[in-house]
């Protein structure tokens, strides 16, 4: 839910706060899931002050993966692990954990990929992913990332469709595509032939739709 400085007071618990219109984990710190409704409510406030609105959505634990594509292909499931995770502190990827090379909160997420999963779940995660992909990018693709967790029971959540994931060479997205066989020129050149691909197929449509009708000719008797 979108909150502008208050929620509900049954919103489930835990939550996780964070901006509502911010990326590359700005504003997510060790204060963004909350478990009780009092620091719930403050932090809304806090954050609604800093940035206008925020997304509050009801925390999911449980195991974290992420799905890359490129067009319509899936790349290999990678997970973080957040096992080294320092001792209160909650297994999600602040800024920190991203951004803040050697903190704790870095150390204690790291990526695996492949991901250490059954061949069931790792199909699983793509089916969801790709489902998820599909709406928000239509049949073109380009490329991109889906973030998902999965629950205690199993059951996979979509947290993120990142449209524009990072793509420096060791990046999330590149390592998935070294998983797939792929060196960093090859995930560049396959990138740019989707683009192209996708920007000539979208030319052709245009100029389809704006080809001049021929009139038809008058029926007789």
């Amino acid at each position: 839910t979108l909150a502008r400085g208050t929620i509900a007071d049954d919103f489930p618990l835990p939550a996780i706060v964070k901006p509502a219109a911010e990326d590359a984990s700005a504003g997510l710190d060790r204060g963004s899931v909350v478990a009780d409704r009092k620091t719930l409510r403050a932090r809304v406030a806090e954050m609604t002050e800093r940035f206008d609105e925020v997304l509050v959505q009801a925390y999911v634990a449980g195991r974290e993966f992420n799905v890359g594509f490129l067009g319509t292909r899936a790349l290999p499931v990678a997970e973080i692990d957040f096992t080294g995770m320092p001792e209160g502190h909650w297994p999600i990827l602040t800024y920190a954990a991203k951004w803040d090379v050697g903190s704790a909160e870095d150390l204690g997420s790291v990526p695996v990929c492949p991901a250490a999963v059954s061949q069931r779940l790792a199909e699983r995660l793509v089916r969801v992913a790709t489902r998820a992909w599909e709406v928000m990018q239509g049949s073109g693709g380009g490329y991109g990332r889906v973030d998902l967790r999965v629950d205690d029971q199993g059951h996979p959540w979509v947290l993120d469709v990142n449209p524009n994931p990072d793509l420096t060479d060791d990046a999330g997205l590149s390592r998935m595509a070294q998983a797939a066989g792929w060196e960093y020129p090859e995930l560049v050149r396959r990138i740019a032939e989707v683009a192209l691909r996708d920007a000539q197929g979208a030319k052709a449509a245009r100029e389809l739709l704006a080809a001049p009708r021929r009139a038809r000719a008058p029926r007789t008797a």
